[in-house]
């Protein structure tokens, strides 16, 4: 990738490899930017919904490991533990202000909807992958006991934060404060640190 100004270049690869679940970024980021979220507090001020990509379908019956599986098997478990910190930092109020979205690979399978899939992309069949999604039950995670099946199903929970996001809605319309402050234009261009450390090593 090179900057816009073509003076510098770095080499990237995909978030997933060092970010497979963005969501405890996206919530310091918030949490620690003042100047753009001044009338955020704590996490009782947020709602956040994390949609996973689905996990995959690695039994402990499936012997054909490969270095790819490993790497997915690494990057799933990271994401995993990002689940439980945001869990935790959310305490008591983790289950009315942060839901994780993430399709169970091993009864997809069961179902042969995520086999089906993969030797077509037709819409068809996507859809009914996320449908079974949605149909599955919610998995949360619980303080210092790991992870639960609850009753509600992943569609459930969205409905449910659907229905606080539209009351969230409503208070802002009739609220004098700006909830997100934008930061004004600027005229050069944004660069990250990256950009940033590149360009000094290159004097």
């Amino acid at each position: 990738m090179r900057s816009v100004d073509k003076r510098t270049k770095i080499v990237a690869i995909d978030g997933g490899i060092a970010m497979n679940n963005p969501t405890a970024a996206a919530i310091t980021h918030v949490l620690n930017n003042k100047q753009e979220f001044p009338l955020c507090n704590g996490v009782e001020d947020l709602l956040v919904v994390s949609l996973g990509n689905g996990e995959s379908d690695f039994g402990y019956q499936n012997q054909n490991s490969t270095p790819a599986r490993f790497v997915r098997i690494a990057g799933e478990g990271a994401s995993d533990m990002v689940d439980q910190a945001v869990s935790m930092a959310f305490g008591h109020c983790r289950t009315s202000n942060y839901v994780r979205i993430q399709a169970n690979g091993i009864i997809a399978k069961k179902h042969g909807i995520v086999d089906k899939s993969m030797k077509s992309n037709k819409k068809a069949d996507l859809l009914a992958m996320a449908e079974e999604m949605l149909a599955q039950k919610n998995v949360e995670s619980v303080l210092f006991e790991g992870k639960k099946i609850v009753e509600s199903t992943n569609f459930d929970k969205l409905e449910t934060f659907t229905g606080e996001l539209i009351k969230e809605q409503e208070r802002r319309k009739t609220s004098i404060l700006p909830t997100v402050l934008l930061k004004q234009n600027s005229t050069s261009p944004r660069t990250s640190s990256a950009t940033t450390l590149s360009t000094l090593s290159s004097y």
